[in-house]
């Protein structure tokens, strides 16, 4: 009889878990393949007063219902998995945040299509009494639907901690900067932000002007959400472009080193559950360093890409003594997860750093589960830029075959298919530790 396998004590039933896929308002969230195939995110949810577990489990009820191209579907799973484990589709593509910068910005007419296509996406949402709360670049994904590189705008991380979270810096409508809860008026006014900081500069007043009262400091001018749809559906002309990978590779990297953090409402401090407990930035999506080393966050990573974006990128050459230096921070992190020492996790990175934050937090998911023979191969490595004291070093790592044991039930996961990411390394003293960790994609 095969065990199935388990995610933080909750079994798996039906799923192939794969690697960590980043930290959003719900959570760690992991990938993992369905028995048909289908690739998918799970997340174990945390525990919750018990207002607020039937609060969120009302609104789980309603995404699970909803089928919209503008919103990640929430999949409904058999009445016997256990309801804590929540799977939602993947979708793969850039974010918002990544195609804007490695375009520069976008024309006006592939913005008002963008705004047109997410006010209706959060339309539906509002209709059914549910507020996103964190309408941001980083939690829209241009979902490529064609060989011509078009990118249908999807909203992601719908799973909202509005309790915790006041959305990300620079999208929160002024009402909940004053402190109010987020309400469908806060949606449409970050929708419009986001959708005027995305544009050119030079279109960016034609935009604005396009969007009317949305972006007003006044909630009870703004228009709801169907009606900026209804208001845009003539000016929806230009579907966005979507960069090839060889430009996106570089805008990735660029936009990570940018990226906005997520505001957190005030709340009493919490004591530490164990040692292990760490900050833990929640910017949604943000780029987790995971047991590979690196993936890319809430996004799939099609077959294959990997080895088109390392030869895309601008790498200036082999350099064997960086080699090594990755190969040696790669096997220290490997034995720490192994161990699950937080001291030795933490010396592989910079202090202070988001890989310090994201490793962590790796390591609090993994509680209550034992990693044995864990090894990642690390391959073809070349350098990127580098200065006497940072670098950064793109490379190919594969995570072997290795065992993880939960509850007393051990399960094998098998070895991964290899992954291009690059890493930002600093020189932190002597040692050269990792600051930064991204998809090559």
């Amino acid at each position: 009889m095969t065990t199935p396998a388990t995610l933080r004590g909750v079994p798996l039933t039906g799923l192939r878990l794969g690697a960590p896929l980043g930290s959003g308002s719900a959570g760690v969230a992991w990938a993992a393949t369905t028995e048909g195939g289908d690739r998918v995110a799970v997340r174990v949810l945390p525990d919750a007063t018990a207002p607020a577990h039937a609060a969120r489990e009302r609104r789980l009820d309603v995404l699970r219902s909803l089928h919209h191209p503008g919103l990640a579907a929430v999949r409904t799973m058999p009445g016997h998995v256990d309801d804590r484990l929540v799977v939602t589709d993947l979708v793969p593509g850039p974010t918002l945040a990544t195609v804007r910068t490695g375009r520069m910005g976008l024309p006006a007419a592939e913005a008002l299509t963008l705004a047109h296509g997410l006010a209706s996406a959060i339309a539906e949402l509002h209709r059914h009494g549910l507020v996103h709360g964190d309408v941001s670049p980083t939690n829209v994904v241009l979902a490529e639907r064609d060989e011509e590189g078009l990118g249908h705008p999807v909203l992601v991380d719908l799973l909202a901690d509005l309790a915790g979270e006041a959305g990300t810096t620079g999208f929160v409508a002024p009402e909940v900067r004053g402190g109010r809860a987020p309400g469908p008026a806060a949606d449409v006014w970050a929708l419009a932000t986001m959708c005027v900081w995305a544009t050119r500069v030079g279109d960016r007043d034609m935009v604005a002007r396009a969007l009317g009262g949305a972006a007003s400091d006044d909630p009870q001018v703004r228009p709801s959400a169907a009606a900026l749809a209804a208001h845009l559906a003539d000016q929806a002309t230009a579907p966005v472009q979507v960069p090839p990978p060889s430009v996106l590779a570089g805008a990735a990297l660029r936009e990570h080193a940018q990226r906005a953090p997520t505001v957190l409402r005030p709340t009493r401090r919490r004591r530490a559950r164990h040692r292990r407990a760490a900050p833990v930035r929640s910017a949604v999506v943000a780029v987790l360093v995971t047991v590979v080393v690196g993936l890319s966050t809430w996004l799939l990573w099609p077959e294959g890409q990997g080895e088109q974006s390392a030869q895309g990128r601008s790498a200036v050459g082999p350099a064997p003594s960086m080699t090594e230096v990755v190969a040696d921070l790669v096997v220290a992190r490997d034995a720490a997860l192994v161990a699950a020492d937080a001291a030795a996790l933490a010396d592989v990175t910079v202090e202070g750093s988001p890989a310090r934050a994201d490793d962590l937090a790796l390591l609090d998911s993994l509680e209550g589960i034992q990693l044995s023979g864990l090894h990642t191969a690390v391959g073809d490595t070349a350098v990127v830029e580098a200065t006497d004291t940072a670098a950064q070093v793109q490379a190919v790592l594969t995570q072997g075959e290795h065992e993880r044991t939960s509850a007393g039930a051990t399960e094998t996961v098998p070895a991964q298919e290899p992954r291009c990411v690059v890493l930002t390394l600093r020189l932190d003293g002597p040692q050269w530790a990792v600051e930064r960790v991204s998809d090559c994609s």
